[in-house]
């Protein structure tokens, strides 16, 4: 070994406590190999930088410095007897990366970046752990001749160009959750590969693993049963999967023609996605289904680390276009931005993603859910009974969507990257990361009676058009809904999301609503951040009768629907442009129709206000009833035996007015 002279170096070397501790500018020179066989600090303010060789036998690594992150040369080597940690409040960065500690786990408690990595095969069944919430980033080559345990929520990620940079016999161990509801799917696909390929009957139960002993992952049970009550069996760990429900999708779109079985032995290659339902019970075995639906937390995929680049095709046949199933290749988050950008046209630029909220058993028709959906402008939720997670811009491990060649796209090879990956942990700053603040969204809902709820999102972008931006735009995936439906309509193709380049109180965005059967549709606005200087409300604008109906955090609009599809009715305005603009004077939050069962004129007063009188009015001006009523109530019914035509029905509240037309059929 070189003296220590020829470090470049001005520090401090404490060794009453066994620490060495650098509190200057450290730097060991190249042909210099430099052996610490106790605890490492590199302080706070200091910098440290390793052109040659570092031999680490103690037991902890500390960085609360600066480690040269540009280096093209140097070695550090972990190989103590004991544990050993590298920690800190800084990111570790290496060049080459050795662990070669033959008796224990290297553990890895802070940020470590390196160029290079090799993990050697010891005496522990994990060689080197990751601690929850942190990243592991390699840049280039990646050596797994051991184990590597991601636990948590920690990731990999690689930055090389090109195909994979890993090598070696070892594995990697991730986790991921899904749902426990043995009714009810999950979209996944698999971050790692065994051979090149990926079969379900690889995947881990988790549920018991110490991370320490790889043999306390045990591979999951399955069975195959195609019936439709056969419930899973209860058993004690490793949990029971049924087979039969694990799928891809690749074909027609509205078609269904697509689906094709894989079980629990057919070939994933990276980049496909997949169904899968859940196990019938908690990690603890206890009851999962039904209300007690939760997440299975301990499914842990165990195999080489996917990495570099993949290709999937896609058709863009006509009519319809053409759907496949793909997800997340990486044992990292990937950026939906980057991943959208690098494949612009081979599909429409759009994510969607499966959200399964209800249903008891195996029936497609009972299935309650539907797909949340992103573009570069946002995300919107599935509509469904309850509430669904709104899809945000980082994909979590694991996550499998729909993507869509429509008539217009090329189609060819979807494309993954390394450049595509970030680290972002799931639940902090991955699905429940905000929108830019300095950016206008608005969305807007509408409502059935049976509380199914579809969200639209307008996004103004300045650097979008008024027509279809592909990447911007995202057109409408579900084909089945409950009651009632709606749309953007641009260029008379139905969207959830819509992107234009600036509003004004000139702007008019059409709605399509799709009705299955009469009843009561409420339109709500969901959220509106950023609006433009000018604009201060937000109008529907029923085009029917020409009445303008004010949306706010408050304010609603009910309207009664008849059975149809309504493309010239509603739109989206930012003015009451109405000839008698006195707005002060209209009554809110009251709607009206017709209940043809019971011959009664059904008056939905939602906030409870006064209500003076009713008065009913043929279109030839002839009043046909006028009701004195002085309530509050909700719901206010008024008897009338009347003919079929059109009538015009003013509801009055003081010295407000609520105007609509009723249609007798």
């Amino acid at each position: 070994m070189k003296s220590l002279f020829s470090f470049i170096a001005s520090f401090v070397l404490l060794s009453v406590n066994a620490q060495f501790i650098n509190k200057g500018n450290l730097k060991i020179s190249s042909g210099t190999t430099l052996y610490v066989s106790m605890d490492f600090i590199n302080d706070t303010g200091a910098s440290y930088s390793n052109d040659g060789t570092v031999v680490f036998k103690g037991d902890t690594f500390t960085n609360d410095g600066t480690m040269d992150a540009t280096s093209t040369s140097g070695t550090t080597e972990f190989s103590g007897a004991n544990q050993q940690t590298i920690t800190g409040n800084s990111t570790a960065n290496f060049h080459n990366f050795n662990i070669n500690n033959t008796n224990n786990s290297v553990v890895q408690q802070s940020m470590v970046e390196t160029d290079n990595m090799s993990v050697s095969n010891g005496n522990k069944d994990f060689d080197y752990k990751v601690a929850t919430d942190k990243s592991l980033t390699v840049n280039d080559v990646l050596t797994t001749d051991g184990d590597i345990r991601f636990m948590g929520t920690s990731q990999l990620v690689q930055t090389h160009n090109g195909t994979s940079s890993v090598t070696g016999n070892g594995y990697i161990w991730i986790d991921q959750q899904g749902t426990t509801n043995q009714y009810r799917y999950n979209y996944w696909s698999a971050p790692v590969n065994r051979s090149g390929s990926w079969q379900m009957g690889f995947l881990k139960d988790g549920a018991q693993g110490d991370n320490d002993n790889n043999s306390s992952y045990p591979d999951i049970l399955t069975i195959s049963s195609t019936a439709a009550t056969n419930d899973l069996p209860s058993q004690s760990h490793p949990v029971t999967l049924n087979a039969y429900w694990i799928w891809t999708y690749n074909g027609p779109d509205n078609n269904g023609t697509g689906w094709d079985y894989k079980g629990a032995t057919g070939t994933l290659v990276a980049g496909e996605g997949y169904t899968m339902k859940g196990p019938g019970v908690t990690a603890t075995l206890t009851n999962g289904n039904g209300s007690n639906t939760t997440e299975y937390d301990s499914w842990t995929f165990a195999g080489t680390a996917n990495d570099g680049e993949y290709t999937l095709s896609i058709s863009n046949a006509a009519p319809d276009g053409h759907d496949r199933l793909i997800g997340n290749p990486y044992p990292s988050a990937l950026d939906a931005d980057a991943f959208i950008n690098d494949n612009t046209n081979v599909f429409n630029g759009t994510l969607y993603f499966w959200d399964h909220v209800g249903g008891s058993d195996h029936y497609a028709a009972h299935y309650v859910g539907g797909y949340g959906t992103y573009t570069l402008s946002g995300g919107t939720p599935a509509p469904n009974i309850t509430g669904a997670k709104t899809p945000k811009r980082y994909i979590p491990v694991g996550q499998g969507f729909m993507v869509w060649s429509e008539t217009g796209n090329t189609g060819g090879n979807i494309v993954f990257k390394n450049s595509q990956r970030v680290f972002q942990t799931e639940g902090i700053s991955s699905v429940f990361i905000r929108p830019n603040s300095n950016l206008t969204d608005i969305r807007i809902g509408m409502t059935t009676p049976s509380n199914y709820h579809r969200q639209l999102l307008l996004a103004v972008r300045n650097n979008t058009t008024n027509g279809i931006d592909v990447g911007w735009d995202g057109p409408n995936f579900d084909t089945d809904f409950p009651g009632a439906e709606m749309s953007w309509l641009i260029d008379n193709r139905k969207y959830v999301i819509q992107a234009i380049p600036q509003i004004s109180t000139d702007s008019a965005l059409p709605l399509k609503v799709e009705i299955t059967s009469d009843g009561a549709v409420t339109f709500t606005l969901d959220e509106a951040t950023n609006l433009p200087a000018g604009i201060t409300n937000l109008y529907i604008h029923d085009i029917y009768d020409d009445t303008y109906h004010l949306i706010t955090d408050t304010d609603d609009f009910d309207v009664f629907l008849n059975a149809g599809v309504y493309d010239d009715r509603f739109e989206l305005v930012f003015e009451d442009r109405s000839a008698n603009n006195t707005e002060a004077l209209q009554l809110q939050n009251v709607s009206a129709y017709f209940n043809s069962n019971t011959k009664e004129i059904v008056i939905r007063n939602t906030k409870n206000q006064l209500i003076n009188k009713a008065k009913l009015f043929a279109l030839t001006g002839q009043q046909i009833i006028s009701q004195k009523l002085d309530t509050d109530d909700a719901e206010i019914r008024i008897p009338a035996q009347i003919t079929t035509g059109i009538y015009l029905l003013n509801v009055i509240s003081g010295d407000k007015v609520y105007t609509t037309k009723l249609m007798i059929k």
